[in-house]
């Protein structure tokens, strides 16, 4: 019964964090809408875009919480393709990046240059776990984790 009522808890705060992020979205479309600096703008709406990925995240995580198949064969098959472009892309976009960063000493630029690699290392590695890792609905064997069995 204590993993019933871990799962029922973890639902509980995620649904909790979907929240706060959808409040972090209202805010900074707020706070950017009355921004006069477009630096600033673009910088609140970056952080406006985590946050919706966060909630999504999120509501991936209550799909999981509900033991609903996540990600099966035909799923993989559907993101085969993306996976493929997305690792040419990738190649060339590192490169393309590091050159950026090299041509300027710009703190703030090159903080700019790295955090968005960093994305594409995360969407990449997103993309290959849902490609090479099992997700499909199988209580006996994938969701005893979730229940501490």
């Amino acid at each position: 019964m204590k993993g019933e009522e871990d799962i029922e808890r973890l639902k509980t705060m995620v649904n909790q964090l979907i929240k706060v992020e959808e409040e972090v979205i209202d805010l900074t479309e707020k706070t950017a809408s009355q921004a006069a600096n477009a630096t600033v703008k673009y910088l609140l709406r970056a952080i406006q875009h985590d946050s919706r990925k966060h909630a999504d995240l999120g509501r991936a995580a209550l799909e999981i919480l509900e033991y609903k198949q996540i990600a099966g064969a035909e799923e993989r098959k559907e993101v085969w393709e993306l996976l493929k472009k997305h690792e040419e892309m990738e190649r060339k976009h590192k490169d393309f990046l590091s050159e950026m960063k090299s041509l300027t000493q710009t703190p703030a630029l090159q903080y700019i240059f790295e955090q968005i690699w960093n994305d594409e290392k995360i969407h990449h590695a997103m993309l290959e776990t849902m490609m090479t890792k099992r997700f499909e609905k199988d209580p006996a064997k994938y969701w005893g984790a979730l229940l501490g069995s």
